[in-house]
């Protein structure tokens, strides 16, 4: 995948891109950026113009003014198709990054012409994140003289039991986000309602269970809201799926939106 900047209206905004055909923008999980999605693109280039992004805060894009909630973030891709000229997308994302794509599907309906939630922050319970805001797994991680901050992030990457090298470049992309490394999770703390907005989604959408992170009851549940969605087991994946075996992902998206 290529590299390029994009000058919107919150800041710039880095992006890889690859490819040609229909546009499928990527959206990476908290913590991470869009070098998680650099084996798909080049996978899916073929078939589709890929646009990996760094949503603001991470990776290489500029910091925003404030704290961004999931509304700030969707707004600021939508800013990013505006500049790039991209009518209507479709779109991946992973964990909070799913979260954010279907922000944009409800929010602004003509811009999203399909969805892929991999494994979406869902619980029935409405309440369920609002109790982690604060707890110690979604602390700011505050830099020491000693550097033994490098420690923590390394064992907030590494906790899934992925290869030395995966949990490695999910550890520098914390390193590189600093202070903002968990603002995700905070915005996904504080988010509204999910399942209303599910009801809402009026386009083609596939939920994929990362099968080693449980949460099958309840991402069973969310595809269930959501009118004639798809659901999708991934035996032994974990969040870093697009990392580990990038083929999956790709095969996946070429399944339900390819042509």
């Amino acid at each position: 995948m290529k590299r390029a900047y994009a000058d919107i209206p919150e800041g710039q905004m880095h992006y890889r891109y690859s490819g040609h055909g229909e546009p499928l923008i990527m959206l990476h999980m908290s913590g991470s950026s869009s070098d998680e999605y650099e084996q798909v693109g080049n996978l899916l280039a073929e078939q589709f113009r890929i646009y990996a992004l760094d949503m603001l805060a991470f990776g290489e894009s500029d910091d925003p003014p404030r704290f961004y909630s999931f509304a700030d973030h969707a707004q600021t891709i939508i800013s990013f198709m505006d500049t790039l000229g991209i009518d209507a997308a479709y779109f991946y994302g992973s964990l909070v990054g799913a979260n954010i794509a279907v922000h944009i599907a409800t929010d602004y309906y003509e811009r999203a012409k399909g969805l892929m939630l991999g494994q979406p922050c869902y619980y029935a319970d409405p309440d369920h994140f609002k109790k982690f805001r604060h707890a110690p797994i979604f602390s700011q991680i505050e830099i020491e003289e000693d550097g033994s901050h490098m420690t923590e992030y390394w064992n907030r990457s590494a906790k899934y039991g992925e290869s030395a090298a995966i949990s490695n470049d999910r550890a520098i992309c914390l390193h590189k986000a600093r202070d903002n490394g968990e603002t995700l999770h905070w915005a996904l703390c504080e988010d509204e309602n999910f399942n209303a907005r599910l009801a809402k989604i009026k386009i083609p959408t596939v939920i994929l269970n990362y099968g080693l992170t449980g949460n099958s009851d309840n991402l069973k549940q969310a595809s269930k809201l959501i009118p004639e969605a798809e659901y999708e087991y991934l035996s032994n994946a974990t969040p870093y799926v697009a990392r580990a075996t990038p083929d999956r992902i790709a095969q996946l998206i070429i399944k339900y939106f390819g042509h």
